[in-house]
């Protein structure tokens, strides 16, 4: 039974973090970068580049789930950062946080 359990665990990450790739390539990339540099689009506001330390060692998961879920303006950010939480669950939400981790270099 333990073993089940584990490997429902492993495949249900798995197809979480596809699901959260599409996403962002769906929804974030053109803005953030296919890489998230920032270096999507140009903007009059450069979004958020997810590959710097300095981005994570100065926001908390809860933060990065607040914008997503509530768009940049609920965070003091862009108001071109639409908000997600409509669209997504909380558990999506999570894991395009955790998704968006892989980018840290």
């Amino acid at each position: 039974m333990r073993h089940l359990f584990i490997a429902s665990f492993f495949f249900a990450s798995a197809s979480a973090f596809a699901d959260s790739a599409s996403d962002y390539a769906a929804q974030c990339a053109s803005c953030h970068g296919p890489a998230g540099a920032g270096d999507g689009t140009p903007l009059p506001v450069t979004p958020a580049n997810f590959q710097e330390a300095a981005f994570w060692s100065s926001r908390t998961d809860a933060q990065i789930k607040g914008a997503i879920k509530g768009g940049g303006a609920s965070v003091g950010k862009s108001p071109m950062m639409p908000p997600l939480g409509a669209a997504w669950s909380d558990a999506q939400l999570d894991a395009m946080v955790a998704y968006l981790k892989t980018f840290k270099k």
